[in-house]
């Protein structure tokens, strides 16, 4: 009997020129090697007894999740973050065995059983939730891990410094939960040095307090990736690290510090090809109109994969090594670019909207910049229904 071939083999299969085949051409690749080079940096920029807690959330800012994390473990990380239990949840499923710690809020706190259930660490951020959690551990007779998180001006989540203390306390008599984190995060790492130091200061008191005082024993972590950079006081045992780690910086000429690589490249294929009059106008709302005999060419992108629509008439791609304009606006799943000036180009030609090809390169701060907003959130949109291809 023939054997059927599934769509997950169709998806992942691929070619002899080692190209992946799916049956719309549009993908997200990710390099391993640059990721690993990029942690290596990083490793060596940092003392040599701080860790690193690479930060997997929201898809690792559009790299591919599960792929991120894959590669964090293959590399010896031993701690890993996400925004919530489903991201967890999604981690442990994939065969992820480091410890990974749920940066967000855990609401209702009915909900910590559901952390505990698949060794996901919760953060703790009021006495109500922590109170919640030693009820937790006692009826199931067993010792629950958990990272507190300090509000030191973020005003996001997470208790107050005043509160702390009060907390801390309870922590110190309490046997059933152990707390083996406390964090915080920082509003303006990247613009304001002296807020930032303000933050660390109130941040560093607590964490005195903590142990000095009370004899508490924990890894203390707060610089995101600007503070990386901004002021190594910050690195205390642990930096807790996302877009740094894919290659892209946290602000403008952060690459003085480290020359760090984009792990991610988003590619497409042009799918239709036809030679058009001047005077011809493309997509809706007729806002782009040639003014001579053109070559425009249609690729399976738009803006409901991510590809933002501010990037209309604005952004260019790349195919065959040359930059060629978006022409008129981008359609829900389909973008339209005007391929006049390549020599040669033909139908299934490799198009790139994010990275390199031949001497030329697209960055996601470059549609950033169109779009007025910042790298992560370029990544981040990436739909998830877009595939990650590890190369």
């Amino acid at each position: 009997m023939k054997k059927q071939l599934s769509l997950s083999t169709v998806v992942t299969k691929t070619s002899r020129a080692s190209q992946p085949i799916f049956f719309r051409q549009n993908w997200v690749e990710i390099d391993k090697s640059d990721f690993r080079f990029n942690f290596k940096k990083i490793k060596e920029y940092i003392a040599k007894d701080t860790k690193i807690m690479p930060v997997i959330k929201a898809n690792a800012y559009g790299h591919g999740g599960v792929e991120i994390a894959k590669e964090a473990q293959k590399i010896g990380v031993s701690q890993m973050a996400v925004s919530s239990l489903e991201e967890g949840i999604q981690l442990r499923q994939a065969g992820i065995k480091s410890s990974i710690l749920i940066l967000n809020n855990i609401f209702p706190s009915e909900n910590f059983q559901v952390a505990l259930v698949h060794s996901l660490t919760p953060t703790v951020c009021s006495m109500s939730q922590l109170l919640a959690l030693e009820c937790l551990a006692r009826r199931l007779n067993k010792k629950i891990n958990f990272h507190l998180q300090i509000d030191t001006g973020m005003g996001r989540i997470g208790t107050t410094p005043e509160a702390a203390y009060s907390i801390l306390q309870k922590v110190s008599q309490t046997s059933e939960i152990s707390m083996i984190g406390m964090y915080t995060h920082f509003a303006v790492a990247d613009v304001d040095p002296i807020f930032t130091q303000l933050q660390l200061d109130i941040f560093t008191k607590i964490i005195k307090f903590a142990r000095v005082n009370l004899g508490l024993k924990f890894i203390a972590h707060a610089a995101n990736s600007s503070a990386l950079f901004r002021n190594t006081r910050t690195h205390l045992d642990m930096v807790r690290l996302g877009i740094t780690l894919y290659g892209l910086m946290p602000f403008k000429h952060s690459e003085r510090f480290l020359k760090l690589k984009p792990v991610l490249s988003w590619k497409t294929r042009i799918t239709f090809l036809k030679r058009v009059p001047s005077g011809f106008c493309v997509s809706y709302g007729r806002t782009f109109v040639t003014n001579k005999a053109s070559i425009i060419a249609t690729i399976p992108v738009g803006y409901a994969d991510g590809y933002n629509r501010l990037l209309s008439n604005k952004a260019d791609v790349l195919v065959r090594g040359k930059r060629c304009p978006i022409a008129g606006r981008i359609t829900m799943d389909m973008t339209m670019i005007d391929v006049t000036d390549v020599k040669g180009v033909a139908l299934g030609d490799e198009v790139v909207l994010i990275g390199s090809q031949g001497k030329e390169q697209i960055k996601a701060d470059e549609l950033a910049k169109v779009q007025d907003t910042i790298n992560y959130e370029v990544t981040s949109a990436i739909s998830t229904h877009i595939p990650r291809v590890v190369v």
